[in-house]
């Protein structure tokens, strides 16, 4: 093999790199928020549904933003009134202040909005009375609530 040969397949292999990075630290993150949410069970039993929850909590946080960074950084980087690096830094540190500023006022909130569902036993958590009782609820409040 040629050394000409061995720098492309170098280049070809730095791309590959970088890809692996972002699904690693994407990994990793999801793999934190399982360790805390198993860490989170009452005494020494782990609830099951509260890691899956938790789980699917977390990349669905990772997908909004992720999008929230891109509907910003887009714009701005291509006007070029800003560099890439500066747009991502700066959608960075605002993320994390809107999370640690906000997010309790979110939080404190969803408990508000939901409401107590009895399940049926026999039929289960996603069928029967509790399931047409909660959408039920859920549509008149979003009738209620629109704006004319």
């Amino acid at each position: 093999m040629e050394l000409k040969h061995i720098s492309e397949l170098e280049r070809a292999t730095q791309h590959g790199s970088g890809e692996l990075f972002r699904l690693g630290m994407g990994l990793l993150f999801m793999v934190g928020v399982m360790l805390f949410a198993a860490t989170r069970g009452s005494g020494e039993q782990v609830n099951v549904m509260l890691v899956v929850a938790a789980l699917v909590g977390g990349y669905m946080a990772m997908n909004i933003g992720a999008n929230d960074v891109a509907n910003n950084v887009g714009p701005a980087v291509g006007s070029r009134a800003i560099s890439l690096v500066g747009a991502i830094a700066l959608a960075a540190v605002c993320e994390m202040a809107g999370a640690l500023i906000a997010g309790g006022d979110v939080v404190s909130d969803v408990p508000d909005a939901t409401e107590d569902v009895r399940v049926d036993p026999e039929v289960g958590p996603f069928c029967g009375d509790g399931a047409i009782d909660a959408d039920e609820s859920l549509v008149s409040r979003l009738k209620n609530e629109r704006p004319d």
